[in-house]
């Protein structure tokens, strides 16, 4: 059968449509077919400038999907034709007897130095089929949806896990706590319907520029939350919010920007965790952005957490899938609207779109 495959053919290139042939899955693969990608911020990244971990070009990027099983191998249980699926991002190295990812391993994909990615290591999802390797279907990140649950939302799968993995990485860190959002992009207004989801007091949002945080309010605000335009004054009028507590209990940096580590860094107060979330990286790699800590009057005596996660592996993916399956973010709909919506063959406008200041989640339509 045919195969349209979209090759970006460098950085700041363009997308070229190639039929290629595609056949049955082997025992313990699946095939399935492309429903739906969203774009994210390291899409746009990667079309821009590139990132080091692509070393052959032409690329086949973007990695937010939800899939259609269309057909399976020999010996596959798990899944059945007609499945809806959504796909993580960050993948087993494909060792089975890996300590991290392997059918023993820990599940900490990300610890793993031979880890891939989709639409980096592992080719994306800019083509209508793919078939998936067995150690991919046996291992993860792949979970299947029931039925009334949109292909929408099911893309959104990986995002969401991104995000749950810090939420969640230290206990009890949300619930009934003050939560501060370093950034109102497409990460930090996923974290902020999963903080209401799971229980946050007060969701406290900060951003520079006014667009997209006027949205985020907008759309995704009641009153619990609240929205700071980041100026000179910014500490404090977040100390202020904070009341009655004198700091954050949580603070995740979406922002991908030394800047929102240092402002993260002036926040933390007694027992505050900080997750370091959106890293900073380009064409030339991931720069150093030092910052000094007391490991005794902060650490110790402030009981203050430094956390980071990156990516997902399958607990993160749980969560999401749990949350996505059983409606539990009715606002979700709100993240895409009628200008953030592309087909197939308009992948560059959709990662464009992305980059506008306003935008929260394109979604690229392929069927």
């Amino acid at each position: 059968m045919k195969n349209i495959v979209y090759y970006l053919d460098k950085p700041s290139g363009q997308f070229t449509p190639v039929t290629e042939e595609i056949g049955e899955p082997a025992p313990g693969e699946i095939r399935v077919r492309t429903l739906r990608t969203s774009v994210c911020q390291s899409d746009v990244v990667i079309y821009r400038v590139g990132l080091p971990r692509i070393k052959k070009w032409p690329a086949i990027i973007l990695h937010e999907v939800s899939c259609e099983v269309e057909a399976v191998g020999a010996g596959v249980e798990k899944f059945q034709v007609g499945d809806l699926v959504g796909l993580g991002c960050d993948i087993p190295c494909g060792d089975l007897d890996c300590i991290y990812c392997g059918t023993k391993g820990t599940g900490d994909w990300t610890c793993c130095p031979n880890t891939i990615a989709t639409g980096h290591e592992f080719p994306g999802f800019a083509r209508t089929h793919a078939i998936l390797p067995d150690w991919f279907v046996k291992l993860g990140p792949i979970v299947k949806f029931d039925k009334g649950i949109s292909a929408d939302h099911a893309c959104q799968l990986e995002p969401l896990a991104c995000g749950l993995e810090g939420l969640t990485r230290v206990n009890n860190c949300i619930e009934n706590r003050v939560v501060v959002l370093i950034g109102s992009g497409s990460q930090s207004t996923y974290a902020l319907q999963c903080a209401l989801a799971m229980g946050a007091s007060k969701v406290i949002l900060v951003n520079r520029g006014a667009e997209r945080l006027d949205r985020v309010l907008r759309d995704f605000g009641n009153e619990k939350v609240i929205g700071l335009r980041w100026d000179e004054q910014i500490v404090q009028n977040v100390f202020a919010a904070c009341k009655p507590f004198n700091e954050p209990h949580f603070i995740m940096v979406t922002a991908p920007c030394e800047a929102g580590y240092r402002l993260a860094t002036q926040l933390m107060g007694y027992g505050t965790v900080l997750d370091g979330h959106a890293g900073v990286k380009g064409a030339g790699g991931k720069p150093k952005i030092s910052h000094e800590v007391d490991l005794n009057n902060d650490i110790h005596y402030k009981l203050q957490c430094y956390q980071a996660t990156h990516g997902s592996n399958m607990h993160g993916i749980g969560l999401a899938h749990k949350l996505l399956n059983g409606k539990r973010l009715p606002m979700i709909d709100k993240m895409t609207n009628a200008t953030e919506r592309f087909k197939a063959h308009q992948i560059k406008e959709a990662i464009d779109r992305a980059a506008d200041p306003d935008s929260l989640k394109v979604i690229i339509e392929w069927d």
